[in-house]
């Protein structure tokens, strides 16, 4: 009985359908967190149950923290549309940082009104009513799995992820002494009602930090299984079984030039040639030889092409 060989994902089509995802789940993230604004700022529920309206919803470490997300996500938008032109979709890692940034803010927004906000004024108005079902329920969501699904181009690291404690710490530090220092502020979030709020405090920044852990996990996961396919893809694929090196990285430059449109700036995708190089066993062709083998026939092929002449 012969053994079926193990079905090999093409690392384009694995790169495409994240990007086409990514973008779509970032113009909903950009398009909620607007309405949730118009929402709020507009007085569209009643004051004297929320007093934070309007303006004074910039109070809110909710309001804080999905506009966060929303710039960040907006940040996505024209480097994922350029990905799908060059067929091209990995994004530079400071965008990734700061959408990480964005979405530990949110998903702490998320945690606290799931739990605490929920006991105090109900589950159903905290997570559902007015432009809560935006800001605590559905963009939390949304940019949660963006990030752990689909926008995995860059390993966050710890370092990297104390960063997204910035946010929640400037805030609680603003918010105490707003609200029992200077006492301009009311304890929107109720955070002396139950227990002494120095505890509160506490227990915020405890969640907090658990929340950039447990979402830079859940992105590193995927980062590693995504470059453990793509490696896989260039290192046992059929599409590049070739007798030589040579021919390989011809192949290569030949679906990269395929993409090229007038003006773009030419790279030479050194990570996919060091694999091939791996897999063909070529360490006696120097790694910039190889590099220079690409970028020929690139330039050969891109003359070629009927649409770039």
């Amino acid at each position: 009985m012969m053994l079926e060989k193990e079905k090999i994902v093409n690392a384009r089509k694995i790169n495409k359908m994240r990007c086409i995802t990514g973008l779509i789940l970032c113009s909903l993230v950009v398009v909620l967190t607007l309405v949730a604004l118009l929402l709020n700022v507009a007085n569209a529920f009643d004051e004297e149950v929320t007093p934070e309206g309007g303006l004074k919803t910039l109070r809110m470490f909710t309001t804080l923290s999905n506009i966060i997300a929303a710039v960040a996500a907006s940040i996505c938008i024209p480097f994922q549309i350029d990905g799908l032109r060059k067929n091209k979709y990995k994004l530079p890692f400071w965008i990734v940082t700061i959408m990480y940034i964005g979405v530990v803010g949110v998903f702490i927004t998320f945690v606290i009104a799931l739990t605490a906000i929920s006991i105090a004024q109900g589950f159903v108005p905290t997570m559902f009513m007015k432009s809560n079902i935006f800001m605590h329920t559905l963009n939390p969501i949304f940019i949660t799995l963006l990030l752990t699904l689909f926008i995995s181009d860059h390993r966050i690291s710890f370092k990297e992820s104390l960063l997204a404690m910035i946010p929640i710490t400037i805030y609680a530090l603003i918010y105490f002494i707003m609200v029992f220092v200077a006492k301009v502020w009311r304890d929107h979030y109720e955070t002396n009602t139950f227990i002494p709020w120095p505890m509160t405090l506490i227990i915020i920044l405890a969640v907090s930090f658990g929340s950039t852990q447990l979402i830079r996990y859940l992105h590193n996961l995927t980062n590693k299984n995504v470059t453990l396919s793509i490696k896989k893809y260039y290192e046992e694929s059929d599409d590049y079984d070739f007798d030589t090196i040579t021919d390989a990285i011809a192949h290569l430059a030949r679906e990269e030039a395929r993409f090229y449109h007038e003006g773009d700036d030419i790279y030479i995708p050194t990570d996919i040639i060091k694999l091939l190089s791996e897999r063909y066993k070529a360490s006696s062709l120097p790694l910039d030889i190889q590099y220079d083998i690409y970028l020929e026939r690139y330039l050969e092929q891109i003359q070629k092409s009927p649409e770039n002449n």
